[in-house]
Formats: structure tokens, sequence, C-alpha cells
């Protein structure tokens, strides 16, 4: 370390024939003085001087150029190697990563990430990666952890999100594997024929939904002790249901697919005029967890250059 012009070698080994300690430094103070620049490398091959190197380099461990600010970090240097930042997911306890935003960095603003993940279930738990793209290569992998749990059914197109409280409604399923049975004249028990690898879901959902309050909350847009203002929403999710467009759908049990609505729903009295309830059938038509059957549904953004191959 250089500060005025001088060398200070401190600590209980400053007088040894080689100044060395062993312990890693995790802590630095600076005190009773006027500092133009704090600069700390890993590098051993530099000479002292009364001037600071003229950029960061991959040794260079922090910079504080007390410039209106104690930053110390390496941001705007960042802004001339990275190009792009990542965006990752993938279930604790798989391999796969699944890549759901991509950003490029221009300004340091570009940093700020605030994405919305629809594509996790509900109970289990997920870990995101922050990735830095330099020159075409990925850098270090910064992540976390976090768990979603909900108590609601709700059905995502975009940032546009409908729900229902669950015990207002129900969704039942049907597993689909195409195939037949032949009874052949001289064998008593039919043969099993199955021509194609179909095998996906089916269900029908009925429920009162409606719209959330924002994107940024899970509470729906009534009044838990008026439900009957839930009828004024049903045209609306009627058409938002009808638009054909491929949508996301999430059970509190964690269950979660990719479904496309098919005809007709149904607007029907339950036991009461004012307690309506919508019923509506759909088909599964894509995996949740492949980038490229949500991209190419519209439901991702993430081209084929960032998918996790």
């Amino acid at each position: 370390m250089f500060i005025c012009g001088d060398n200070f070698v401190g600590g209980e080994l400053s007088c040894a024939l080689t100044p060395t300690g062993i312990k890693n430094i995790n802590y630095v103070e600076l005190k009773n003085g006027i500092y133009d620049d704090l600069y700390i490398t890993k590098a051993i091959d530099f000479e002292l001087s009364n001037e600071c190197p003229q950029e960061w380099d991959f040794d260079t461990i922090l910079w504080a150029k007390f410039n209106g600010t104690t930053n110390a970090g390496n941001i705007d240097w960042d802004l001339d190697v990275i190009s792009h930042i990542i965006l990752k997911s993938r279930t604790e306890g798989n391999y796969q990563w699944k890549t759901i935003a991509v950003k490029e960095i221009k300004t340091v603003d570009d940093y700020i990430i605030n994405y919305p993940d629809y594509f996790t279930a509900s109970g289990e738990t997920v870990e995101y990666a922050v990735v830095p793209v330099s020159y075409g290569c990925e850098g270090n992998y910064a992540t976390t952890k976090a768990m979603l749990k909900i108590n609601k059914m709700f059905l995502i197109e975009g940032n546009i999100i409908w729900g229902t409280e669950i015990t207002d409604g129900y969704c039942d399923t049907t597993r689909n594997i195409p195939s037949s049975t032949v009874e052949l004249l001289n064998k008593r028990y039919p043969i099993f024929i199955r021509n194609t690898v179909a095998n996906y879901d089916t269900g029908n959902c009925k429920g009162s939904f409606v719209p959330l309050v924002d994107e940024n909350s899970c509470n729906l847009a009534y009044d838990e002790q008026h439900n009957y203002q839930r009828i004024k929403y049903q045209r609306d999710f009627m058409d938002f249901i009808c638009d054909s467009i491929p949508k996301i759908l999430k059970l509190p049990d964690g269950r979660l697919w990719i479904i496309q609505v098919t005809p007709n729903p149904t607007d029907a009295a339950n036991q009461s005029y004012n307690d309506r309830q919508i019923s509506w059938n759909w088909v599964e038509i894509g995996n949740i967890n492949s980038e490229e059957d949500l991209y190419y549904l519209g439901l991702s953004n993430v081209t084929e250059e960032w998918w996790n191959k």
C-alpha cells in the first residue's frame, strides 16, 4: 500500500527481512488524513510509485477514487468489457440452468434488473444466477435461492395475471397417451398398440377469477367480504381466456403447465345467481422447463443464442 508517497508495512512482521503475513486482509481503515486514491491489487510484480495505475485490470481488488463517493468497485470499467447480463434459474438439485432474461448493458443503470419469474412452481426451491457476459463468454455466477408459496390458482399471459381462491374453484386433469387395444382371434388377451410418443395433460378448471391488484403482489382485486364484486370481471376474464394466446396455469400444490384454452368456456350460477363461476377446458402444449418452447410460444423473449444446450 502506498499513501502520500511513502510505503507502510504494518503488523508484527514489519521488521522481518521478508515482511510477509499469512493472514488474509479483510479490513482496511483510513483516517486522520486527506487521500486521493486507495488502490489494492493482488499483483505482486508492481513497482511502488507516487501514482496509481491508470485503469482497472484483472488483478485489481478495489480502487476508491474518493470523487464524491466511497465506491471502490469497477462498474465503470465493466461497462467497457461487459455486453450483457443474464438471469438464469434452475430447480434446486438440478444441473441444467434455464435462461429467463437477458439484458444488454450500455450504462450503469442497466445493471438494475427487476424481472418477475412466472415459470416457478409453488413450494419448490429455485436457484437464481446473475451472470455477466464479457467478449461473448460467461463470467462468474452470482447465485441465490428463493421459494415461492401461493394459495391461489393463477392464469398468466405476459404480465397479465388472473386468479381465484383455490377454495372457490378446482382443476381436474387427465393424462393423455394416445393408444389402442386390439383383440386377436386366437388370443385371450388384447395387445396394446401405441404409435406415438405423445404424452400430455388436459384439464378442466372452474372458479370465480379476478385480476391481481398489481403485478407485485398476489392480492386479488376484490373485497373478500363482498364476493359478488367478482361478477363485474366475468366478461373480461372470458375475453382473456378466449384470445387464443398460450398461457401459464399455476396451482398452489406445485403443478404448473403451459396451456391453450380450448372451446368452449361457460359462465354458470353456483347455487345462487350472484355466485357465478367460469368453467373452461385446456390442453398442455409445451414444457415449462424448455427454453425453446417458452420462446416459440411467446412466453419468453430469450433467443436461441442464450439457451443452455
